[in-house]
């Protein structure tokens, strides 16, 4: 069942603080539809099932992996093939506040990459949607995920295809999770604010 949206701010804030709400939350609309319990079975014949208890939803997610299948869990859809990295189980994916602080770590793990390629900060955390999405900095902007995120954000969709070079930016969009903030009550965190974090 998904959680209210009272209910999801908070937890964005307590367990992924350093990610912008305003970029967390599209992200977990697009993903799950807020649904903490969510599996996104992925490959030949994908569906999205709905469990309706975390014990149902991690019994059903390790059958699919035993099964070989590449699976997304939980609220934000951390792919299976990330949980190792984050030191999440299987069971832990279906936390909501242990899914979105991981979310967020691969989130900036994806940006750290994007930035070094001088992309500008908003065109970084587009290029670091399509890795969450795909692995890739382009595939996602192929495939429409980061339109969809960007919708989600209630922004115009983005170009199809990153710039080879992308253009100075001025300002970046007040969702953008990693440009610097432009007043002290905007949820936007700057770039080295996340270098200090683990």
């Amino acid at each position: 069942m998904p959680l209210a949206l009272p209910a999801v701010l908070p937890l964005l804030a307590a367990c992924a603080p350093s990610v912008a709400p305003g970029t967390m939350l599209p992200l977990v609309r697009v993903e799950s539809g807020l649904d903490p319990l969510a599996i996104g079975v992925n490959g030949q014949h994908p569906r999205q099932l709905h469990p309706g208890t975390r014990v149902e939803a991690a019994t059903t997610a390790r059958r699919l992996l035993e099964e070989g299948r590449n699976v997304d869990l939980g609220l934000a859809q951390i792919n299976s093939a990330n949980l190792a990295r984050l030191s999440l189980s299987v069971q832990a994916a279906f936390d909501p506040c242990a899914n979105l602080a991981g979310a967020a770590r691969l989130l900036r793990s994806a940006y750290s990459l994007t930035s070094r390629r001088g992309s500008g900060p908003g065109r970084a955390v587009l290029e670091a949607l399509s890795i969450y999405n795909t692995g890739r900095p382009d595939r996602g902007f192929r495939n429409g995920y980061v339109a969809k995120v960007s919708a989600a954000a209630g922004l115009a969709a983005p170009p199809p295809e990153p710039a080879l070079k992308p253009p100075p930016e001025t300002s970046a969009p007040a969702w953008v999770v990693f440009a610097p903030s432009r007043s002290a009550s905007s949820f936007v965190f700057t770039a080295h604010t996340l270098g200090d974090r683990p």
